[in-house]
């Protein structure tokens, strides 16, 4: 059995042995944790589901294996389970997550049980939330303990509602920052009672609303106070219909095919000129820390000029997901689009040269900008003018560029089969993908603040 799902976590076979040694690394891995087994340092792909706050931008993230844990129907699931966590936590431990905790929450699932690994103790605590699963374990003594120990530390704690809610656990419900709550029926009823539950009992936690399917129930949990926000809400595609164009995407549009045509740097600039909010935008953006100029911008010709064609051309892009009338989750859309843009880009960076993997990246933009314009994305690009290797990637999957799309879509759907196919069809390995998922989460996040 342990055989086994050391092969599931690994990603390999379900012969995988246990004692097979990890993938190769783009980087050279930190020194295992000693109390770790060996089995447990085989590579996972890590999946992502983002938190969204109330202002309905990124606030974090929970962080889960791919392969999903089947339960086994014998004694072996408290040893598997705690394999599972162990994995996580490598995982994790080698993507370097600490990079990410200024600025985001990462959420951690664990066994109850888990709390007791002594790699908890070198973790650090600002930042992470360890998302405690009591149907993996009961709250007992020992827990209870180790977890006023970890939250003395500065640790967060969440729990879901409905198992917290039992008698047994709720002394562990007291020591929680963060309450899930399953809004996936969208019963009314049912949701408002636990939520009046968990008021009596434990009042002031921070609610989290997690299995939202779509934009009216995120508005609906909104309207309840709900913390944060996590489901397939975010990049659901609904009520896509025919609407015109805003003047200020038309716009960014325009500038956009005069970018792709040639024009020369003066009739940018007075296209810009005309648009004094993007001129501002325009410069705000080129002296931003992170172009990493010693001397400011002052000029709309002279920042033209500082960012060069391709460069430009990838900022409009980004404008277009918040350069129209204020939408919800604009903001929070544009993040996983510069996320899946810089996954694939940096997927094709040992196989394409500089052109080819910008416009891969402009691809992964372009994959989510219907969401936010609100209408069918083959009339989004006939709005535009793209070179045909990126429409035929987002349109059919097919090109030069598709692989490397589909797989940075295959990591955000949880696909690990196509994951495989898919390294494997670009020459990656499945080791690879983890350290590649993290600098772009890190790199999005830098952008975004600025776009």
């Amino acid at each position: 059995m342990l055989k086994s799902l050391v092969g599931m976590l690994s990603g390999s076979k379900a012969d995988a042995k246990a004692d097979a040694k990890p993938a190769p690394r783009r980087d050279p891995p930190p020194q295992p944790a000693p109390e770790a087994p060996p089995a447990a340092k085989a590579a996972s792909v890590m999946r992502r589901e983002a938190m969204i706050g109330r202002d309905q931008r990124v606030a974090g993230y929970t962080f889960m294996l791919r392969r999903a844990l089947e339960a086994p129907r014998d004694t072996a699931l408290p040893a598997m389970r705690q394999l599972y966590d162990e994995t996580l936590l490598d995982n994790l431990q080698h993507m370097d997550i600490s990079r990410l905790l200024g600025q985001r929450t990462a959420f951690v699932p664990l066994a109850p049980a888990s709390l007791a690994l002594p790699r908890l103790d070198g973790w650090p605590a600002a930042g992470t939330v360890w998302q405690i699963d009591l149907d993996a374990g009961a709250a007992d003594a020992a827990v209870l303990a180790r977890a006023s120990e970890l939250k003395g530390r500065g640790f967060a704690f969440a729990v879901e509602a409905g198992a917290a809610l039992r008698p047994q656990n709720q002394a562990l419900l007291a020591l929680a920052d963060y309450v899930l709550i399953d809004v996936s029926n969208e019963d009314m009823a049912a949701i408002t009672a636990e939520i009046a539950a968990l008021a009596r009992v434990a009042p002031k936690r921070r609610l989290i609303a997690v299995g939202v399917q779509t934009l009216e129930a995120f508005h609906m949990c909104h309207k309840l106070q709900f913390a944060l926000f996590m489901g397939p809400f975010i990049t659901r595609r609904e009520h896509l219909g025919n609407p015109v164009v805003g003047p200020s995407r038309a716009k960014v549009l325009e500038l956009m095919n005069r970018v792709r045509t040639g024009a020369e740097r003066p009739e940018l600039a007075a296209q810009f000129r005309h648009d004094p909010a993007l001129s501002v935008r325009l410069l705000r953006y080129v002296n931003s820390p992170g172009m990493g100029l010693v001397n400011k911008v002052g000029g709309i010709e002279q920042a033209l000029m500082v960012l060069g064609q391709d460069k430009l051309y990838r900022w409009l892009t980004m404008i277009l997901f918040t350069g129209g009338e204020a939408q919800a989750l604009d903001h929070a859309v544009l993040e996983n689009a510069l996320v899946r843009g810089r996954v694939a880009e940096q997927l094709a960076a040992r196989a394409l040269f500089a052109k080819a993997r910008d416009e891969i990246f402009v691809a992964g933009l372009f994959s989510l900008v219907d969401l936010v314009m609100h209408m069918p994305m083959e009339r989004v690009l006939k709005e535009i003018s793209l070179p045909a290797e990126i429409t035929e990637a987002i349109l059919h999957g097919k090109g030069p560029y598709a692989p490397y799309l589909a797989l940075a879509i295959a990591c955000e759907a949880d696909d690990q089969g196509s994951i495989e196919a898919l390294a494997k069809q670009i020459g990656r390995e499945v080791a690879d993908i983890n350290g590649i998922h993290m600098d772009a989460l890190l790199w999005a996040q830098s952008v975004s603040t600025g776009v």
